[in-house]
C-alpha cells in the first residue's frame, strides 16, 4: 500500500470520524464535567471508532506477525502483539488542544494485558444493547468520554500503522 492508497483507505476515514466528533462540540462541550454525556451520535461515533480500531489493529498486526489467523484472533491477540513490538504504545498520550481536557492515554494498561474500558463497552453496546448495567442501559455508555478515548486510541494506532507501513528502519539491510 502506497501513501496515497493510505490516505483513501484510513486516514480520509479517520479525518471524516474526527470531523463528526467536533461537530458535537456546540451541542455538548469537551468537558470532564461533560465525560457522562450521552447521545445517539455518541452512540454513532463510538460504533464507528472502534470498529475502524479493529481493521487497523487486524492490518498492523497481521504486517506485525505474518503468521497471525486473523479470523481467530481479537483484542486480546492485539494488544499482546502490540505491547510486545512496541514498549512505549501503551505510554503514548493524546492532548486535545483548544480544550481544557485531560491528557489522553487510550492504551494504558495494555502492557499488562488490560483490555481498555472504551472497548469493554463498544462490546457491551455491539453485543448487549438492550440491556441495562448498573440501572442504565448500555447504550448509554457511549458518553462523551468513551468516545474521546476511542477517537485517540484510533488517532495513536494510525500513526504507529503509518510509522511501521511508511518509515524506513535504518536497520535493516536495503
Amino acid at each position: 500500500m502506497d501513501v496515497l492508497d493510505f490516505k483513501n483507505t484510513y486516514w480520509n476515514y479517520y479525518i471524516q470520524i474526527e470531523k463528526d466528533f467536533f461537530d458535537t462540540v456546540p451541542y455538548c462541550n469537551i468537558a470532564e464535567s461533560n465525560n457522562n454525556s450521552f447521545s445517539i451520535k455518541y452512540l454513532q461515533l463510538h460504533l464507528s471508532i472502534c470498529s475502524e480500531i479493529d481493521t487497523i489493529c487486524k492490518s498492523l498486526c497481521k504486517r506485525i506477525k505474518s503468521s497471525l489467523n486473523l479470523s481467530e484472533c481479537g483484542i486480546s491477540e492485539y494488544i499482546k502483539i502490540l505491547s510486545s513490538s512496541y514498549g512505549t504504545f501503551s505510554k503514548e498520550t493524546v492532548n486535545l488542544s483548544g480544550y481544557k481536557y485531560r491528557i489522553v492515554q487510550p492504551w494504558k494498561g495494555i502492557d499488562k494485558e488490560h483490555i481498555p474500558n472504551w472497548w469493554n463497552v463498544y462490546n457491551d453496546i455491539k453485543h448487549h444493547r438492550d440491556t441495562i448495567k448498573n440501572n442504565k442501559n448500555i447504550y448509554e455508555y457511549a458518553n462523551q468520554k468513551n468516545v474521546i478515548e476511542a477517537l485517540c486510541a484510533l488517532y495513536v494506532l494510525i500513526q504507529y500503522w503509518a510509522a511501521k507501513n511508511f518509515v524506513v528502519d535504518k536497520t535493516e539491510k536495503q
